[in-house]
């Protein structure tokens, strides 16, 4: 239809500059017959040269319509009188049609730009279908955890060891994290150093894992508490898909987010938030931490818990 469309609004074009041509063509011939007639009626010379157009005008006229007027015995010619009457009722009429033209040509704009939007919609939607077709590939999660362990009894003012049963509270707290965890279906776990990595193959489970993970994480936070141990948890999450190399690409990331010390938050990059953005109904919030140098300058985001 776009194609038909713009035909026809290329016609309608064509034919408004013809009109335009003819109207213009018509208003000079009147403009020079009509004085011609007047100062040749007058014995006035100034337009002789006319007298060419006028003749052929006349004699046109006057094969369809011949008719002199005797004034004081003298008869006038009122041909090209005729002709400019014609002519400028003629105008009027081609005026009139010009409307009525552009009217049209509104009207086929409309209609093509109606088109090009539905095409460029069509394409958009096309484009979006084909770039979250990419996105949702990336259908692996990993999640990379660190506990830092304080005791509360200790401070500036009371003394004592500030390291003392640190790296013991640490332990215990993975322990009772990877009890409360480690039955999570399609899940992997693998304890490197101080921290813990969670490996998902199936990214519709990911708000599940970090629900429990929070879960976890808080429950160990409130009875460490009670013993006056305080609990600070840094959590890093990415996507990825099959052609990424985990220990290349994804598994330096996830050190390089947890440097930041972003304490008791799951912290993540553009590309979760894009593939978390076409989770069904999800529970987390996507918030802006800021602008830091891990891969170059990036966007650095927290999930934040829904109420």
């Amino acid at each position: 239809m776009l194609v038909i469309y713009k035909f026809l609004s290329k016609i309608l074009q064509f034919i408004l500059n013809v009109l335009f041509v003819i109207q213009i063509t018509l208003m000079i011939l009147v403009f020079l017959t009509a004085t011609y007639w007047f100062l040749n009626l007058i014995n006035v010379t100034a337009f002789d040269f006319v007298s060419p157009i006028a003749d052929v005008i006349s004699n046109l006229i006057k094969t369809f319509y011949h008719q002199e007027v005797e004034v004081g015995g003298v008869y006038i010619d009122g041909s090209l009188l005729l002709f400019d009457l014609l002519a400028v009722i003629f105008v009027f009429m081609i005026t009139k049609s010009k409307y009525y033209f552009n009217r049209a040509m509104d009207f086929l704009n409309d209609c093509i730009k109606g088109c090009e939007e539905r095409i460029e919609n069509n394409f958009n939607k096309s484009l979006q279908k084909e770039v979250e077709k990419n996105i949702k590939k990336c259908n692996n999660v990993a999640v990379l955890v660190q506990f830092s362990a304080k005791n509360m009894m200790v401070d500036s003012c009371w003394g004592g060891d500030a390291e003392a049963g640190v790296k013991e509270k640490e332990e215990e707290a993975f322990k009772t994290f990877y009890a409360s965890i480690k039955n999570i279906t399609g899940c992997k776990f693998a304890k490197t150093g101080d921290k813990m990595l969670i490996l998902l193959n199936d990214f519709d489970k990911v708000d599940n894992l970090l629900h429990f993970i929070d879960l976890s994480v808080n429950r160990i936070r409130v009875n460490m508490k009670k013993k006056r141990w305080l609990l600070i948890s840094y959590i890093s999450v990415d996507v990825f898909d099959d052609n990424t190399s985990f220990k290349d690409d994804v598994y330096p990331l996830l050190e390089k987010l947890l440097t930041l010390k972003i304490q008791n938050e799951a912290v993540c990059l553009g590309n979760f938030c894009m593939r978390y953005e076409l989770y069904p109904e999800p529970m987390y919030t996507p918030f802006l931490r800021g602008t830091y140098n891990i891969a170059g300058e990036c966007d650095v985001w927290s999930l934040v818990k829904k109420n």
